[in-house]
């Protein structure tokens, strides 16, 4: 039942069906997320892709437009696929802008500042986007930016506030860069929301930076105590009263999310009901640390399960508790050491004889490969799952579908059901 929970949630928040239920061309109508044109309203479409789901992102844009989609460029932690016709940079997961982000950077700008007024700029981005677009602050490096983003994630800023000083601290395509490059073209931009909300994605390329960022950014580095890091001039420029950038022009349409956390609780929820379970919402949302989440989530599960009162007389087969996560980690860092941690502490809280834990990855077999897409603790509920040291069964799933976080899920089959639970998985 764990694996159908995983199979149910990828599918449901997968990138390449989102984008092709936003991207439709028919009875002469184009549809680009939530606007409507006439199907012959550009002579060219160009799209740039990044992140972990770069490659269903622009699969789904090709099988959309065809032939008219004609210049394009990609980058993500895993090769362009041989099914897209164009250039793209392989990115590995890590913090702060990689080695490669001035050359994607300039590939994307190049791509913007050719279009013109007949033409749409397709910008489709995942969670990981950050990695290919941040650049150093001015009197910074490459490697001194990303160890400034880790050095404030270790003293204690969450995934989310790491996200803010990548995209109000870092150049590059960030805060907003990316949509000055456009000067002509209309643009339509289609993300994957990862949990920390669809204005932080990729450090929001086609958003400018507002003054109150600007604010909660320099009070962040000041409590971190590491507002000394930056360039003087950097550092003033996050003082408070600075102007709000002026309004994008209107042919620069706002993103539209086409797959988020929700869509995934909802799909894995909707296969355990299916199959005759209780299914139960624990947090649409935990940003905490690995540790602090499994606490939460084990607590929120047991009174769930124990508000269910399950007896062998249940009219149900059990009870399946849901719940997205970040793990406490921002966007384009490799999650599988925080996933081992998350499970390592599940294992000590699970109190049921009967009940599983598992935790799996929305976006694949990315990074550090010793850590599985997905794996379970306890009760050994799918038959199917290969045993790895510390005795937690790994899941397995296609490579880079999608970024919406990691799915928690516990599951408690009624009392003396453990076995026809196996049956089922």
């Amino acid at each position: 039942m764990q694996s159908l929970a995983y199979r149910a949630a990828v599918t449901g928040a997968d990138a390449y069906r989102s984008v092709r239920l936003a991207v439709r061309r028919e009875n002469g109508t184009l549809r680009l997320g939530n606007r409507f044109v006439a199907d012959g309203r550009y002579r060219d479409v160009a799209f740039v892709a990044f992140g972990n789901a770069a490659n269903s992102m622009a699969l789904a844009a090709l099988h959309a437009i065809g032939d008219r989609l004609t210049q394009g460029f990609l980058a993500g932690p895993e090769p362009s696929s041989p099914e897209l016709p164009f250039q793209g940079l392989t990115v590995a997961p890590g913090w702060g802008g990689a080695p490669e982000a001035p050359a994607v950077v300039a590939a994307a700008t190049e791509i913007a500042e050719g279009l013109t007024e007949q033409d749409l700029l397709l910008v489709l981005l995942s969670p990981g986007s950050v990695r290919t677009l941040a650049a150093p602050p001015p009197g910074l490096t490459a490697e001194e930016f990303s160890e400034l983003l880790r050095r404030a994630h270790d003293a204690g800023a969450g995934g989310r506030e790491v996200s803010l000083l990548a995209r109000v601290v870092g150049t590059g395509a960030v805060g907003g860069r990316l949509a000055t490059s456009v000067k002509r073209a209309d643009v339509a931009t289609l993300l994957v929301d990862h949990g920390d909300g669809p204005g932080s994605v990729g450090g929001g390329p086609m958003r400018p930076v507002a003054s109150s960022e600007r604010v909660a950014a320099r009070s962040l580095l000041e409590r971190l105590g590491l507002s000394s890091v930056l360039h003087p001039k950097t550092l003033e420029s996050l003082a408070p009263g600075g102007p709000d950038p002026a309004p994008l022009p209107g042919r620069v349409g706002s993103p539209v999310v086409v797959a988020s956390p929700s869509d995934a609780l909802r799909s894995a929820a909707d296969a355990l009901f299916d199959k005759g379970w209780t299914s139960r919402l624990g947090f649409l949302e935990i940003p905490d640390g690995p540790e602090e989440s499994a606490e939460r989530f084990l607590q929120r599960s047991e009174e769930l399960i124990a508000a269910e009162r399950l007896s062998p007389d249940s009219r149900t087969k059990g009870v399946g508790v849901f719940a997205m996560t970040t793990l406490g980690l921002p966007e384009g860092v490799d999650e599988g050491p925080a996933l081992g941690r998350f499970l390592v502490r599940s294992r000590t809280l699970v109190r049921r004889r009967e009940m599983s834990v598992g935790l799996f990855r929305t976006a694949g077999a990315l990074g550090t490969p010793e850590y599985p897409a997905g794996a379970v603790v306890g009760s050994p509920t799918d038959p199917e799952a290969r045993v790895l040291p510390g005795h937690a069964r790994a899941v397995p799933m296609r490579r880079g579908i999608t970024d919406v976080g990691l799915l928690a899920v516990a599951l408690c089959p009624v009392p003396g059901a453990a076995a026809a639970g196996r049956r089922d998985a």
